[in-house]
């Protein structure tokens, strides 16, 4: 409700002794009738009061009052033309040319500004208001090349905490901003290539050293790195998720199994979300889940028949893992029977026969 603080403690004050709607419209017209002058707040704010409780006689009694007695110096033309069309009184061009004066002697009255209606019969209150967005519109674009110039300022001079904070602010004022949004997205590219580059850095330092050495500088360092890329997962999960994919790639890449199953569980469910997190199981060996996923890839009603013969692979890999080597063998001797160029499957199914003995 719009009004002075004073206003509301008063309100709320009335209320809690149990008083009637009635008795505090009446206390408060009463109370403010007798005051020496009304600030726009206060009699904007009892205006908004008395139609909300749908007092209009009262609000009437109290706009005559305090005009005639020179008690306000801005009416609330806003709320007057609200009063009249809420008696479903039709707006006369009496009532038109009082409200046009009125503008005209307090111009940027907050009251007609916010009302649809006055902009329809007030040729100036519609140019105020255009003229209000247009200014607010040119200050929103200011503020937004400042911070973007001030965000590459600290992207050149590699001030990572401060660009942060920066392109937050941007993503918080204009959240439906398209260029915010790829600047987050770049962003956030530039974060995971960097991560990536430190993966590969390492595992060119670690050669260098021995096999203890090496292995804690990997542990400390892949936890770490882990961290970073969970950090940025839950970072985008609200702001952008349709990256979560992109940062799972990454973690896939960088042999970062788990950190990928656990970004993919927060991403939209894609088919390359789902063909991804088929991979990312055989990887970790996690067969029966693999099986699960390959089960909802198969009842997609876009699956070609290189991802069906795709499926198909993945699914013999799977029963292989978990020790059903016949019912491998004969879902790969399945997919040479239709293609018999599947040279991957040809060759892995040899490499099988030979690992295993039929019982017959």
């Amino acid at each position: 409700m719009a009004g002075t603080n004073s206003l509301e403690i008063e309100i709320h004050r009335l209320f809690q002794e149990g008083t009637s709607v009635e008795y505090v419209c009446r206390e408060l017209v009463s109370k403010y009738e007798k005051s020496e002058v009304l600030s726009p707040s206060e009699i904007e704010g009892l205006s908004h009061f008395l139609i909300t409780c749908g007092r209009l006689d009262l609000l009437r009694n109290l706009y005559i009052k305090t005009v005639s007695r020179s008690k306000t110096n801005v009416f609330p033309v806003g709320y007057f033309i609200e009063a009249i069309e809420k008696q479903n009184k039709e707006i006369s061009n009496e009532v038109i040319d009082i409200c046009n004066a009125l503008i005209e002697k307090q111009p940027y009255n907050s009251t007609a500004l916010k009302s649809s209606t006055i902009k329809t019969i007030s040729w100036q209150a519609l140019k105020e208001s255009q003229d209000i967005q247009k200014n607010f519109t040119s200050a929103r674009l200011l503020q937004k090349t400042k911070l973007i110039e001030q965000l590459n300022n600290y992207r050149v001079s590699q001030l990572q905490e401060q660009e942060s904070a920066v392109l937050q602010k941007l993503l918080k004022l204009f959240p439906q901003d398209l260029e915010i949004s790829l600047l987050k997205q770049a962003h956030l590219e530039k974060k995971a290539d960097e991560i990536l580059a430190k993966i590969i850095s390492n595992k060119n330092l670690t050669k260098a050293k021995s096999s203890l050495d090496r292995n804690e500088i990997s542990t400390d360092f892949i936890s770490e790195t882990k961290k970073q890329i969970l950090q940025i997962a839950s970072d985008i999960k609200v702001s952008a998720p349709d990256q979560l994919y992109n940062l799972a790639v990454l973690a896939f890449q960088a042999e970062l199994f788990d950190v990928c199953l656990k970004i993919l569980d927060l991403a939209p469910e894609t088919e390359a979300r789902n063909w991804l997190l088929a991979e990312a199981l055989l990887e970790e060996r996690r067969f029966l889940d693999l099986l699960k996923v390959i089960a909802n890839i198969e009842q997609s009603d876009n699956l070609t028949s290189d991802g069906t013969f795709g499926a198909t692979y993945l699914k013999a890999l799977a029963y292989h893992g978990l020790g059903q080597k016949e019912k491998a063998i004969n879902l790969l001797e399945s997919i040479l029977q239709i293609t018999p160029v599947y040279r991957s499957a040809e060759a892995l199914l040899q490499e099988w026969k030979q690992d295993w003995k039929s019982p017959l």
